[in-house]
């Protein structure tokens, strides 16, 4: 594959009239074998009170999404079909604003009914106030790109799934204890998230656990700096061989006060971004008042990171 663009399907609902808007949030253009960052950040001109449609005007020319494409909403399980851009806009997310493709989606005109199809654990809420008005937002989201390709369905038995939590707790216990401040978190660990696909095709799983050690008893904050809580742990392992392969971990400890560490590694979907026959791994990095968005590609016996940015926040 040659270029495809990679964004959010966003399906908006303004809490003040109840009234439905679809966009599409631009992530990353994939061309000539290497990704760029799509998104294009207009938060400047907003604070200086610019008019939406002088802001549009001035950018369009610089956004991928000028040539009014047409996407795929890339996610299997929801019968949304493509989004037609039509017109940009410009989104606000939190503190920041970026510029955003509007229209319609095929054959559906029922925006109310789609957002109920997209998953409840997408969703996401901004208000505030753009050019003296007032917004309040709740939206779900889901994959979309301009090419896409189904990904393989993986269904496992019940016995493969107890086979895959015992590795994933074993595993993720010994990554955990790898943590420097592991140590002084109390408790037993547990798996809180258990996902499998097959990344590559070749009908053997990869499957993605996020395990948790933390007290029976929550932990209070201490008053004159962040106490650690808990240690969170984000494990991949491959199963081509006969033992499960460690293919990436990450453990994140858990502040208090701060952000919950359980979402700073959110999987949004898969989607062979570049056309290789392999589907890469959309995560949401969640942060403090922070948000970016990684690909992630299986290389061999290692998940690695091919692209990060597209960012939003304070």
């Amino acid at each position: 594959m040659q270029d495809n663009l990679i964004g959010l399907f966003m399906l908006k609902r303004n809490n003040l009239n109840q009234q439905y808007r679809g966009e599409i949030y631009p992530i990353a253009q994939y061309r000539n074998g290497r990704y760029t960052d799509a998104s294009l950040d207009v938060t400047p001109e907003v604070r200086e009170d610019s008019k939406e449609a002088e802001i549009v005007q001035r950018n369009a020319a610089n956004s991928v999404l000028n040539t009014n494409p047409t996407f795929t909403i890339a996610n299997p399980g929801y019968a949304l079909g493509k989004f037609s851009v039509d017109r940009l806009g410009v989104g606000q997310f939190a503190c920041s604003a970026v510029l955003v493709g509007r229209g319609k989606l095929a054959g559906q005109s029922d925006f109310n009914l789609a957002f109920n199809q997209l998953p409840r654990a997408s969703q996401r809420t901004s208000s505030g106030v753009f050019n003296g008005q007032e917004f309040d937002e709740t939206w779900r989201s889901a994959i979309a790109a301009k090419v896409t390709t189904p990904a393989t369905t993986v269904r496992p038995t019940r016995a493969q799934l107890d086979q895959y939590r015992k590795d994933l707790i074993r595993i993720g216990t010994n990554e955990i204890a790898k943590n420097p401040q592991a140590k002084s978190v109390q408790g037993t660990v547990t798996l809180v998230e258990l996902r499998v696909f097959d990344l590559n095709g070749d009908g053997q799983p990869e499957v993605f656990g996020k395990l948790r050690k933390a007290p029976a008893r929550a932990v209070q904050p201490n008053r004159d700096r962040p106490t650690v809580s808990s240690i969170y742990a984000n494990v991949w392992l491959g199963y081509g061989a006969s033992q499960p392969q460690l293919l990436s971990s990450q453990a994140v400890p858990y502040f208090v006060p701060a952000i919950e560490a359980g979402r700073i590694y959110e999987i949004v979907g898969t989607i062979d971004a570049n056309g290789d026959g392999q589907q890469e791994v959309l995560i949401q990095n969640n942060g403090y008042e922070a948000i970016t968005f990684s690909l992630y590609e299986l290389q061999g016996n290692q998940l690695k990171s091919v692209f990060t940015g597209a960012g939003y926040g304070c």
